[in-house]
């Protein structure tokens, strides 16, 4: 089965190579997704006549909130977390075990380093309460695979416990054992909102870290990374070199993490199954080397749903990886509702 194959070259243990798997995953969208075959067949593109993985049809993340996109039953189905009047997007997933084979193949080199069953923090909701959050799937299989005894989770509807985190944090604090903190960025700041009001600070122990993701989403607080950074380190002494950022979004299923003693801001690693381009927004051509566009990501992983998305995100390709700009403003989404009119037929 190819997700099976997939997940073997996501762990590195088969021979399988990327390109012959990049032609395969078309292979199977061609067959099983209308919406793609539509796309290639104007573009006068079929398995036996693609030549590298730049010519499989863009998929913009913008056609999750209008279509089905699946090769396979869904056995997982993920939404979005957006404004509240926004339409969500919908990943009908069928291949769970890609998703924690991924999981398995980053998590661990980019936040656990020689941390053994750590105990684990996690300000994301559990499950039970967000059932249709891929965040909280992931944060679920991180907790089983490799958090350590005291862990827990101080998130629900309401927002963080923050009685139940202090506690947690007062335990670290008392038996000296490095924790891990899971966290969204608006999550962070209402634990840290909360110290701030009862004027109270921990000193967690050294070779503590925290997994960072997410955006504020429309949140009415934020703060920017430099006083995040720095509220981090004043009220749980977790200094900026420990804090590490995650990007992903619902219609994805690779996460592409930071470097937290990287001195590039906002630059993000690219791992092996995974390849990217940056995009002019209008044409959708390649943008010349250290210049800002659209990012483009393909995906092995994303075999389920579309191999090659063409995201929201402004980036600037760096080193082997890309580093984030910004959000793209609705001006500068001509080429993705361009593509999405071309998807609906």
């Amino acid at each position: 089965m190819l997700s099976e194959r997939i997940a073997a070259f996501v762990a590195g243990e088969t021979g399988d190579g990327f390109d012959a798997l990049a032609g395969e995953a078309f292979a199977l969208h061609f067959e099983h997704s209308p919406p793609l075959r539509r796309l290639a067949a104007a573009a006068g593109l079929t398995p036996e006549t693609l030549e590298n993985w730049r010519q499989v049809p863009l998929i913009p993340t913008l056609a999750f909130k209008t279509m089905k996109l699946a090769v396979a039953e869904p056995r997982e189905i993920f939404r979005s977390s957006g404004t509240t009047n926004a339409t969500p997007s919908v990943h009908h997933h069928p291949y769970p075990e890609l998703y924690r084979a991924v999981i398995d193949a980053t998590f661990p080199r980019a936040l656990l380093g020689n941390l053994s069953r750590p105990p684990m923090l996690s300000l994301v909701p559990s499950r039970e309460d967000a059932p249709e959050s891929s965040l909280a799937f992931m944060i679920e299989h991180v907790l089983a695979s490799w958090a350590g005894e005291g862990s827990r989770t101080v998130a629900g509807p309401g927002g963080v416990k923050a009685r139940s985190a202090r506690g947690f944090l007062a335990a670290r604090q008392r038996d000296r054992r490095p924790t891990v903190l899971l966290s969204t960025a608006f999550a962070l700041v209402q634990l840290i909102e909360t110290l701030d009001r009862l004027q109270l600070s921990f000193r967690l122990p050294v070779g503590s870290r925290v997994f960072e993701t997410g955006g504020y989403k429309g949140k009415s607080r934020e703060l920017d990374r430099p006083e995040l950074l720095a509220a981090l380190e004043r009220r749980l002494g977790i200094p900026p070199t420990m804090v590490v950022t995650e990007y992903g979004m619902t219609e994805l299923t690779s996460h592409f993490y930071s470097s937290p003693r990287d001195q590039r801001p906002g630059h993000f690693a690219v791992p092996p199954w995974v390849r990217l381009r940056v995009l002019d927004p209008e044409t959708l051509s390649e943008v010349r080397d250290g210049e800002s566009g659209l990012l483009a990501i393909f995906d092995l992983a994303n075999v389920g749903s579309a191999i090659h998305l063409l995201t929201e995100d402004v980036a600037i390709a760096d080193d082997g990886g890309f580093r984030l700009v910004g959000r793209a403003a609705s001006a500068e989404l001509r080429g993705c509702s361009l593509l999405s009119e071309e998807l609906a037929g």
